[in-house]
């Protein structure tokens, strides 16, 4: 991008490299001292360096469920009060908001009351617990404290790998393992719609909504998320940390996202970032203590 210094009629100057952005504050400052105000960016690479206000940043938290965990984490989930962490065992773990464990489930016991031994993906509607089964091609609906309520519905006309689900307060959304996003009514009902995520790699673990997008876990080695409308375009890449290689699960709490992490046994929170992403020195990706913007 460019920048003119503030006021009328300053002159242009040419400028590559990397500055410590101040989210608070209404300058930047470059390396050599000179000091430009934000409002006098323009030129900006939009497909590059977003000048929007959904990035994120990392916000200095997280939890270890190393204590927990018998296999990698799938998918993620939240209540009001409490984090449920999905494994690829079948377990699900609660956790308290400040990440302390409470307590596990398993799908293959009571209190469930259902064997079920491929669930992907779990979500929060509200008021019930539901989960997708990827050797059932089913979705399982159970109560708060994770009892089956003999409901279930049939899914695999539209998908046989089905893999993550999010609820956005009125529909359901269906992520499936040949990176398909499909449509559902609040009864489960094929909308008749759906969009492909593109080219993710590897797998497509886990999807999720602040109720104004999807964002869906790119996962395996690709550190971050994808942003896409209810309608089904892309918006971002949303890149973060590389400590959070191979991601399992992914969920908004109505706050921040969390993202489960395999390589570090760790769930991180990540806030929204006032427009630019993290990057470690000249790198997208990193988190690092500050936002950075790179200026050209």
């Amino acid at each position: 991008m460019a920048i003119k210094l503030g006021g009328g009629g300053g002159s242009a100057s040419q400028i590559d490299e990397v500055v410590i952005l101040n989210n608070s504050a209404d300058t930047v400052t470059l390396d050599d001292g000179r000091v430009y105000l934000k409002g006098g960016v323009f030129e900006t690479n939009l497909s590059t360096y977003p000048d929007a206000t959904t990035s994120f940043r990392y916000a200095g938290n997280s939890f270890s469920h190393a204590s927990q965990t018998t296999g990698n984490p799938a998918s993620m989930t939240s209540d009001s009060t409490h984090y449920y962490l999905l494994n690829m065992s079948d377990y699900v773990y609660k956790y308290t908001k400040a990440g302390v464990y409470v307590t596990s489930y398993q799908f293959r016991t009571t209190p469930m009351n259902i064997n079920l031994y491929d669930v992907d993906g779990i979500e929060w509607d509200g008021t019930h617990f539901w989960a997708v089964d990827y050797g059932e091609d089913r979705v399982y609906k159970f109560n708060s404290s994770w009892v089956y309520q003999n409901v279930s519905y049939d899914i695999s006309a539209q998908s046989t790998a089905p893999q993550g689900i999010a609820w956005d307060g009125t529909n359901w959304w269906l992520l499936d393992n040949n990176r398909i996003v499909y449509k559902y009514n609040s009864s489960w009902v094929y909308q008749n719609f759906s969009f492909s995520v593109g080219g993710q790699t590897n797998y497509v673990p886990d999807i999720t909504t602040d109720g104004s997008y999807l964002y869906v876990l790119k996962g395996a080695n690709q550190a971050g998320l994808s942003k896409f409308t209810f309608a089904g375009v892309e918006q971002e890449e949303l890149y973060v940390d590389d400590i959070m290689q191979n991601q399992g699960g992914v969920t908004w709490d109505g706050t921040n996202f969390q993202i489960a992490s395999t390589t570090n046994d760790s769930v991180y929170q990540l806030q929204h970032a006032n427009g630019v992403r993290s990057v470690s020195g000249t790198t997208e990706g990193g988190l690092g203590g500050q936002n950075y913007v790179r200026v050209k």
